[in-house]
């Protein structure tokens, strides 16, 4: 009797932590604000894998997963892990941050080809949001607005026409103009650290 019980009592903790862990999942990747709703956001990444997306010169992608609704960059070179759609004006909400170093270096690519490469809001430490593989006018490193390493960062991208706005953590970081071409893919940079992104979320401009 006692063992049954035992047993029913194992199972039960085990169906509540199965329970709590999806819950957790669902709650970084997919929850959106009831602003965020209202404004016609909806979720870029679904917490399980990277249905919507793919990676650079379709290699394989080690460096690449997914653990508790967040996605994990262990580092390397490539690939870089881009959007499958193009998108020509939008707003764009993400969370990051370093895992395990004091210096990092990532990217945020917005309106970049296939491969990427182009257009991209710099990740590295001290030079984040400066602009590399293009030029935007306006566009500038603001480390300063950054949290230290191993905190989550709040970035916020606003691109409409060949203007984009951006925002660290709340605070306007710059504004600038002379993006090109009118459309492409949404992408984040494999380079040479741990990385993690959660709560992305999107909103088409029209």
């Amino acid at each position: 009797m006692k063992r049954t019980c035992l047993s029913q009592i194992c199972l039960a903790l085990l169906l509540l932590a199965a329970c709590c862990s999806l819950t957790t999942s669902r709650l970084a990747a997919e929850e959106l604000s009831a602003e965020e709703k209202a404004a016609g956001f909806t979720p870029m990444f679904n917490g399980k894998d990277f249905t919507g997306w793919r990676f650079s010169g379709d290699l394989e992608a080690p460096n690449w997963e997914v653990t508790n609704g967040v996605i994990h960059l262990s580092g390397g070179g490539k690939p870089h892990l881009v959007t499958v759609d193009e998108y020509g004006d939008f707003e764009m909400r993400f969370e990051w941050r370093s895992v395990g170093a004091k210096g990092y270096n990532s990217g945020f690519y917005i309106r970049t080809p296939a491969n990427a490469g182009k257009n991209q809001l710099n990740l590295a430490k001290g030079n984040e949001g400066a602009i590399v593989g293009g030029k935007i006018e306006g566009a500038k490193g603001v480390g300063s607005l950054q949290k230290p390493a191993g905190e989550w960062n709040t970035w916020r991208v606003v691109v409409a026409g060949d203007k984009v706005e951006f925002y660290c953590n709340g605070e306007l970081a710059w504004t600038g103009t002379g993006l090109q071409p009118e459309k492409g893919h949404i992408g984040f940079q494999a380079e040479g650290a741990a990385m993690e992104f959660r709560n992305l979320r999107i909103r088409k401009i029209q």
